[in-house]
């Protein structure tokens, strides 16, 4: 038995992914030369993620861009990612996004990632934090007359649509259930949308949403809300895949490099005022990524048990978006395939395990 470190992280480790989204958004990355870039939620998976990319495509490309990423906890951040805090590009700005306060430096870009859906939180919380911070961070960019701003949002926008029986397209209105607690998420982030939208119309500066489906890559939360990171976390651990509802649900996961990609793309190219969804169209029950998870371990089918309790979510039991949007007019796709995605993860944490 061992225990995995979600904190570690060696500079080259990802070396490859790093260097895989450069490749496929070399252009949208050389349009970054010289931008100086205020990110919110770089502690994140998906706010790590990104700015681990943009400080490789900073050395790689020579790009002479600058970051300013905005923490609760810097302690917590140096801890995380030790070689970013090194690195003169990167300075950090201490504060809570419903409050923090802002000098009179000049930025072109903005990357709202801050809400923390890895924390337990109450409902009430939830909303606050999301609505909340937006507003703060819209006050922001207004008051620094910035150029672009990527909103992190969620495809829980959509709702559970009941007679739905094909992936969720954008043209898809935004709807969902008033009367439940767990929805505080889903309408903070269509409240979210929305205020982007306002601000961009009032205050002239391009605001473009992407929605994010399910996730997959290396420093994946295996202790939080993510049933990819979960079973990762148990198979690795020597322990049964526990699926709590009957397996069926169908859910979409896209791998790191491409995620940055698409995000990168969505934030230099993307339509002002328009949302976008990112994620994977290759569609996978939960028991069969069990069994994925599982066999990319090393271990057999009977390490995985499905309880068949009833379940309550925010998602609906057929998860998966319409990616024509992000195909068509930025000219995205699918570079890494769900399997690839799984074993490369997998991969990637037995690498760790043997590390710590």
């Amino acid at each position: 038995m061992f225990s995995l470190s979600e904190g570690f992280y060696s500079p080259n480790a990802l070396k490859d992914d790093l260097l895989a989204s450069i490749e496929n958004s070399h252009i949208d990355f050389l349009s970054l030369r010289g931008a100086r870039i205020f990110i919110t939620g770089g502690t994140g998976y998906i706010g790590r993620w990104l700015v681990e990319a943009l400080c490789y495509a900073n050395a790689t490309l020579d790009l002479q861009l600058r970051l300013t990423i905005l923490t609760r906890n810097p302690k917590r951040f140096i801890e995380l990612c030790p070689h970013l805090t090194r690195n003169a590009y990167v300075s950090l700005l201490k504060g809570d996004v419903k409050t923090f306060s802002w000098s009179g430096e000049h930025f072109t870009h903005l990357i709202h990632a801050a809400t923390d859906v890895e924390r337990a939180v109450d409902a009430v919380e939830m909303f606050d934090v999301t609505v909340s911070g937006t507003k703060r961070v819209l006050d922001c960019a207004a008051a620094l007359k910035i150029d672009r701003l990527l909103i992190l949002s969620s495809g829980s926008v959509y709702g559970h649509q009941q007679s739905l029986q094909s992936n969720y397209s954008e043209a898809l209105p935004c709807s969902v259930d008033v009367s439940n607690p767990i929805s505080a998420y889903s309408l903070g982030k269509i409240a979210t949308e929305w205020l982007g939208n306002v601000y961009s119309s009032t205050y002239g500066f391009d605001v473009t949403s992407a929605r994010i489906f399910g996730q997959i890559g290396p420093n994946i939360p295996l202790n939080a809300h993510f049933a990819a990171g979960n079973f990762i976390r148990d198979a690795i651990s020597g322990k049964s895949i526990i699926i709590t509802g009957d397996g069926l649900s169908v859910r979409t996961f896209m791998y790191a490099s491409d995620l940055v990609t698409w995000l990168i793309a969505i934030l230099v190219r993307g339509e002002s005022r328009c949302a976008y969804n990112v994620g994977s169209d290759q569609g996978l029950t939960f028991r069969e990524l069990a069994v994925a998870i599982s066999r990319a371990v090393g271990g057999n089918l009977g390490e995985i048990t499905v309880l068949g309790q009833q379940t309550q979510g925010v998602a609906p039991p057929y998860y998966v978006p319409d990616i024509s949007r992000a195909s068509e007019s930025l000219g995205l796709s699918i570079k890494v395939p769900i399997d690839h995605a799984i074993a490369k993860t997998v991969d990637w944490y037995l690498h760790q395990s043997k590390q710590s």
